[in-house]
């Protein structure tokens, strides 16, 4: 495998309470034979490797393979997105669940709506992440976060629904979507940290 860059985007984040080392980098091969080369070395290491159908599978073309070590709780994503010119960037993610912190609602970026299930939290360097699927319309999704945020200081930008800010903050509230009668919803936080509050809504 014929490594062209390293990508600057060594970093180590948090998802739903688990630890996660991601690299980046941009190699000079198809992603569909990066599929099989991967999935070669992640055997021939000792992992196991789920078969194509319990894969995630992404869209835009990108391809995703897991692998597990059974005996040290680790597992080993590399996610591969096809570029111009027979070149695909590659993130490579390592996630020890071992160090796994039960993420609780003490601290959440913002409240979170009765019924949310599903819930993920990502916290990186320079921003936090929060998603989950609830039962509500996009209206009421709009509503509910129109007050909630309102309470906690937050206002919303001139013509757009989506973007919240408060002194040094900013906090996109995004939805679509999903399947069930559900809703995808997705919070995003740039900006200085508040003291941790209880977020859950009664």
């Amino acid at each position: 495998m014929r490594v062209l860059e390293q990508i600057d985007a060594n970093e180590v984040v948090e998802a739903g309470g688990v630890p996660v080392v991601l690299r980046a980098v941009v190699v000079k091969e198809r992603a569909e034979d990066l599929v099989q080369r991967f999935a070669d070395a992640f055997r021939a290491g000792g992992l196991h490797v789920p078969p194509g159908d319990e894969q995630p599978q992404l869209a835009s073309g990108a391809a995703m393979l897991t692998a597990v070590d059974m005996y040290r709780g680790i597992t080993f994503t590399v996610i591969l997105q096809p570029q111009e010119g027979g070149i695909t960037l590659v993130y490579l993610g390592e996630a020890n669940h071992t160090l796994r912190r039960e993420p609780g609602a003490v601290g959440d970026i913002a409240t979170l709506p009765p019924g949310a299930q599903q819930v993920l939290r990502v916290n990186e360097e320079s921003s936090r992440t929060m998603s989950f699927l609830v039962r509500m319309s996009a209206g009421e999704v709009d509503s509910f976060y129109a007050q909630a945020l309102r309470r906690d200081g937050w206002r919303r930008e001139d013509g757009d629904t989506t973007v919240y800010t408060r002194s040094g903050e900013e906090l996109r509230v995004m939805h679509e979507p999903a399947e069930g009668g559900l809703r995808s919803v997705v919070l995003v936080h740039r900006g200085r940290v508040r003291a941790p509050e209880s977020r859950v809504a009664p």
